[in-house]
């Protein structure tokens, strides 16, 4: 039997073969096929191809349709993603998440790119950059220090004692009123840096106090935001959450792009929390000594100091980091696309993407709208709403159910904004290649350029890679089932927790037996800025993280051991 993906040409000849093997059994042989046989094996292989095409086609849009049902991303175009920095003029601007920016391919062709989130520029700088491993603290070769360091610094490293953990340490100056709010750093890595890219995406930063001390009140944590961009937050929150990033463009929701987990962006600073100090304690000496009179200049005061702490089985962090830039920012080949439906004249199937016939590759609908402004729904999102409109997308194709309102009227038109990409062909755009902004209209006085090659773009996920992440999905949803499912779901949860044992049981309680779920966990204080103000948010972190994946009328207890 042929495979699935056989041509026309591969099943004509494995039909002749056959056919001249079984002539050979009856004992007659013939050098040459007869045409009308010849003609017949061609006519059948057609028809079978065609039916493996159908096949293919069919398996595809039921995918689809039972990725669209359970709420995963589907198959769709993955937009191309890039680094890009920003020169201050003078002054503080904020480049909002969608601004766009022009891109060329060496073949001259102009690739339009939108940065993934809201960055702040301003005159500040990094004047210092360090790492602390087993007991030496070493500056980064790869920052380029200030004047005043460059004639007296050394780059042997220093023995001094800031724990047991590595860490990397940087001093930023020339901060502007805002403090380092909505600033944009990039970290870039060597290719055998695998340890520190993941262990990159969870670790805790810490602002020092205006004394020089680590503590509860600077520790942010990095969550995920758009597009793989790591947004940092704060320990203890501000009761008007004043980390939120408010946006007023339209921003494309999209997946990890290629440097996902390279860009961390602050949150705003309250002006509580916008310190400057010397240099911090214990480093005072190291630093002395590599610095010379330089680290004068550090001890004025006016620096804002980071550590980013790290696991202990990090391998040779001061090799693995290739350079640390700031006012930097992601940015992805994404454009929104504005089309309005005649249903009379165009019909209810509306081509969205190159496979069928468009110019671009379909990354997710912005808004789909009626004629009367109703926004239209996936065809499986349940709704109250009668007569509701409704559109799903096969085979690059936007299929739309007109809406009907209340008085029967059927919209006779539809709006459709769709986010768009170029796909493969983004990834032509290499370092250096986006130097403008696509509105000259603006703030934007300042100038722009990329750091890194374009990447990641793709013009549609291969079925094989669809089947096989709906799989896990299928495996995981983010259930607690069994023992396994707990051990994973915790240990993914945060890597400094050590699970010891998980045991079930049943309690009795006001309402009857209950099933309980008891996890002993071990924790090192060493891992922790401030272990008693970190601990109870943890682990009640934890707590609602497992509660909302167990399964129902199950209870939860954990136990905490300290080292």
């Amino acid at each position: 039997m042929a495979s699935p993906k056989a041509t026309t040409a591969e099943i004509y000849k494995k039909l002749r073969d056959d056919f001249a093997r079984r002539l050979k059994d009856y004992g007659v042989s013939s050098e040459v096929t007869d045409p009308v046989v010849a003609v017949l094996f061609r006519t059948i292989a057609g028809q079978l191809e065609g039916q493996y095409s159908e096949f293919e086609r069919r398996q595809a849009s039921l995918l689809d349709e039972l990725i669209a049902g359970l709420g995963i991303e589907g198959r769709r175009a993955h937009a191309a993603q890039t680094i890009v920095r920003f020169f201050p003029d003078g002054g503080t601007r904020l480049v909002e998440a969608g601004t766009e920016l022009l891109g060329q391919t060496h073949t001259g062709d102009r690739i339009t790119f939108a940065t993934d989130v809201s960055v702040q520029v301003s005159p500040a700088d990094i004047c210092l950059g360090a790492t602390y491993q087993d007991g030496l603290l070493q500056l980064m070769s790869s920052i380029e220090l200030p004047e005043a360091f460059q004639s007296r610094s050394s780059l042997d490293p220093a023995r001094v004692n800031l724990g047991p953990n590595p860490a990397i340490f940087l001093a930023i100056e020339n901060l502007d009123a805002g403090h380092l709010g909505q600033h944009g750093f990039f970290f870039e890595l060597s290719p055998d840096a695998a340890l520190l890219r993941a262990a990159l995406l969870d670790e805790p930063w810490c602002l020092a106090g205006t004394e020089g001390e680590f503590c509860s009140a600077g520790i942010l944590r990095p969550r995920r935001g758009n597009a793989g961009v790591r947004l940092l937050e704060w320990l203890v929150p501000e009761s008007s959450s004043d980390s939120d990033q408010k946006h007023t463009m339209e921003v494309a929701t999209l997946l990890d792009g290629f440097y996902a987990g390279r860009v961390f962006v602050f949150p705003l600073v309250p002006s509580w929390r916008r310190f400057t100090c010397r240099i911090p304690r214990a480093m005072e000496g190291a630093l002395n000594k590599m610095l010379g009179q330089g680290a004068m200049r550090l001890n004025e005061g006016k620096c804002a100091w980071l550590r980013i702490s790290l696991p202990r089985q990090i391998g040779n962090l001061h090799t693995a980091i290739m350079g640390i830039s700031l006012h930097v920012v992601s940015a992805s080949n994404i454009e929104c696309a504005n089309d309005t439906v005649y249903f009379e004249k165009h019909g209810t199937s509306i081509p969205a993407s190159r496979e069928a016939g468009r110019s671009h590759y379909l990354v997710a609908p912005l808004s789909i709208s009626g004629e009367r402004g109703t926004t239209y729904l996936p065809d499986l999102t349940p709704s109250s709403e009668v007569g509701a409109g409704r559109y799903t997308i096969r085979n690059g194709c936007i299929h739309l159910q007109p809406a009907r309102h209340a008085d029967g009227h059927l919209d006779s038109s539809a709006n459709l904004r769709l986010w768009v990409t170029r796909g493969f062909a983004g990834n032509h755009v290499g370092a250096g290649q986006i130097h403008s902004f696509l509105k000259k209209a603006g703030p934007h006085t300042m100038r722009v350029n990329s750091v890194t090659a374009a990447a990641g773009g793709t013009d549609c996920e291969s079925l094989q890679e669809t089947q096989a992440r709906f799989a896990e999905a299928l495996l995981s949803r983010d259930r607690v089932v069994t023992r396994a499912d707990l051990l994973g779901a915790v240990r993914a949860f945060d890597r400094r927790i050590q699970v010891m044992d998980i045991s079930s049981g049943v309690e009795r309680t006001s309402r009857g037996l209950q099933h309980v779920q008891q996890v002993r966990l071990a924790v090192s204080n060493d891992d922790f800025v401030e272990p008693d103000q970190e601990l109870p948010l943890l682990l009640n972190e934890l707590k609602s993280h497992l509660e909302e994946r167990l399964l129902y009328d199950t209870r939860l207890k954990i136990v905490l051991d300290r080292k």
